[in-house]
């Protein structure tokens, strides 16, 4: 790498459960009444302690790894961003949740979110993805190979990174023996628009042994199939991916595999603060949960009540960790682990 900065480390060793490669983003959070349509203007409400803007840490794959953190599990990030104030700032927040970083520092700028977050908690979000989409797949395979080594299981995402850096990310895991696992975030036209092609798209699906779509995303995958359960099983059987978990916000997650579709519901919260970043707290207390030894249904469980801790307060990063691993503690209703980090959190 060119200029880089990395933590930690044990070359040659798996020593992380979880190494991911995606977005890493500084987001610019607003209040307002309601979200615009075409042509119109609105007051921004003020934000308590804050004033129009509250800056918060944010990125699909850095808050899926920072709430996974928070159940104690090893995590570890790698990839491209800039070595301006914004990423100074990400980093040392990475610093503080102990996530592991490799990182090349040559990118252009760091990734940028406005975020308009209504008063019932919906959201329009504008992002810039600024050094992310800087990245290539060379960069990933002679960079950050010996990195993804040391993973048990690769996460990534289709949001802002380039498709062929994340394929290739998940060749060169599955090349060192690694489980794989892709968040499908967006929809699949506007990634083909603005992230790569269709064969390129097609290639990434192939390669996820779990795929976490929205249910935009799946629906858009497969439109002519109104029943979700029908949809998993189409995405499943067109992919060959092992194992499909669909979340599909109040409803809860909807789980494939070989065993069938079953739903897991969400957890009732008095109030929505923010919907942002729901999904990444679900699939980061779902993937530690999975890094516990929990089963599935147990995995989504935990998952599900991250997705509603996080939605009870602004921003999608688990900044207040304490509190937010204990409401989600408190939320969560499936087995114990035997594992003897989970002994250590409860």
């Amino acid at each position: 790498m060119a200029r880089s900065e990395a933590s930690g480390g044990r070359r040659g060793q798996q020593d992380l459960a979880l190494v991911g490669i995606g977005s890493m983003v500084l987001d610019r959070m607003h209040r307002t009444r309601r979200l615009l349509g075409p042509n119109e203007k609105g007051l921004l409400d003020s934000i308590p302690d804050f004033g129009p803007v509250q800056t918060c840490i944010g990125g699909v794959l850095l808050n899926q790894l920072g709430w996974a953190r928070l159940f104690g599990i090893s995590v570890g990030i790698f990839g491209r961003q800039a070595d301006d104030d914004s990423g100074r700032v990400l980093r040392a927040a990475m610093k503080d949740a102990g996530i592991e970083t490799h990182l090349d520092l040559s990118g252009g700028a760091s990734s940028l979110a406005e975020i308009f977050v209504d008063h019932e908690g919906e959201r329009a979000i504008y992002m810039a993805a600024g050094a992310t989409a800087e990245t290539t797949a060379a960069h990933v395979r002679e960079d950050h190979s010996e990195f993804i080594a040391r993973g048990l299981r690769l996460t990534t995402e289709v949001s802002q990174l380039p498709l062929d850096a994340t394929l290739e990310a998940l060749r060169v895991a599955h090349e060192h023996g690694l489980a794989t696992v892709v968040d499908l975030d967006v929809l699949p036209s506007d990634a083909i628009k603005g992230l790569g092609d269709q064969s390129t798209l097609n290639a990434v699906l192939r390669e996820a042994d779990l795929l976490k779509p929205t249910t935009l995303a799946a629906r858009e995958l497969f439109p002519e199939i109104g029943s979700l359960p029908d949809l998993v099983s189409a995405i499943r059987n067109e992919y060959g991916i092992s194992t499909i978990v669909l979340t599909d916000g109040e409803n809860g997650s909807l789980l494939g595999d070989a065993a069938g579709n079953r739903w897991v519901v969400a957890y009732s919260i008095p109030k929505v603060v923010d919907s942002t970043g729901a999904g990444d707290a679900f699939f980061g207390g779902f993937l530690a949960g999975e890094a516990l030894g929990l089963d599935l249904e147990a995995a989504a469980k935990l998952g599900n009540a991250c997705g509603a801790a996080c939605v009870e307060q602004m921003g999608a990063f688990p900044e207040a960790a304490d509190a937010l691993r204990e409401r989600a503690l408190e939320l969560y209703d499936g087995p114990e682990p035997s594992h003897e980090l989970w002994k250590e959190l409860t």
